[in-house]
């Protein structure tokens, strides 16, 4: 029952996640054209979006949203392989089933394909950065998991502005948003670098924790 309860979880924050991002997109498309404008929107509504819903996961399924965490945590051994392989699968349909959902409450094509390209040298570094960050964020706070709730979402939210790629940072959430037409969407053929780079950072992330923030437990250590 325990793993149910966390898959479920997993599968609901991802999805609560990809709506926040793809809802948010299609909203500010619709209320402006500052371009400006329309990202600082998306970027807070998916801070808000993914405090909300590390809060609400962490005692359950311990709130990654995420494979690439889900892959790091598996390493350190702080989640077991049958759990992290239903993990995962429950993380993208979530994140699909968010984007979909997002789609169908502003009247747009439930299933659409995004035509987006997001190809380039400079999108690749970008991800590997966000993704970077992201992880050692979250390793360098094993203990306190109010401030990852904290410093994740604000993580991300400077991420969304700061970074050419706008912080995917997520692989999940990448094919999640290849089902959107919306601005925060993705093409199908983009999404395999984005994957790469952010499995990449991931390993950096880890790499950083263990030998310059963490380095006597790892990341058992505050």
């Amino acid at each position: 029952m325990k793993i149910q309860r966390a898959v479920g979880m997993e599968f609901l924050g991802t999805a609560i996640l990809a709506f926040a991002i793809v809802g948010s997109g299609i909203m500010a498309t619709n209320l402006t054209s500052d371009s400006a404008l329309r990202l600082l929107i998306n970027a807070i509504s998916t801070a808000v979006g993914l405090a909300v819903v590390i809060r609400v996961g962490m005692k359950v399924s311990g709130s990654h949203f995420n494979p690439a965490v889900t892959l790091v945590m598996l390493y350190l051994k702080k989640i077991d392989t049958h759990s992290s392989l239903l993990y995962i699968p429950a993380q993208i349909v979530g994140a699909i089933s968010g984007a979909t959902t997002a789609n169908f409450i502003f009247d747009q094509k439930v299933l659409d394909i995004s035509i987006i390209d997001r190809s380039g040298s400079n999108l690749f570094v970008s991800e590997v950065i966000a993704t970077a960050v992201l992880l050692w964020i979250i390793l360098r706070f094993p203990k306190r998991d109010d401030l990852v709730a904290l410093y994740v979402p604000l993580w991300i939210f400077g991420g969304i502005l700061l970074t050419s790629s706008t912080a995917f940072a997520n692989p999940a959430i990448t094919i999640g948003r290849v089902f959107t037409t919306s601005i925060t969407g993705i093409a199908p053929e983009s999404i395999l670098a984005f994957i790469i780079a952010q499995i990449i950072g991931a390993a950096i992330g880890l790499l950083i924790a263990r030998k310059i923030t963490n380095p006597k437990g790892s990341t058992d250590n505050e």
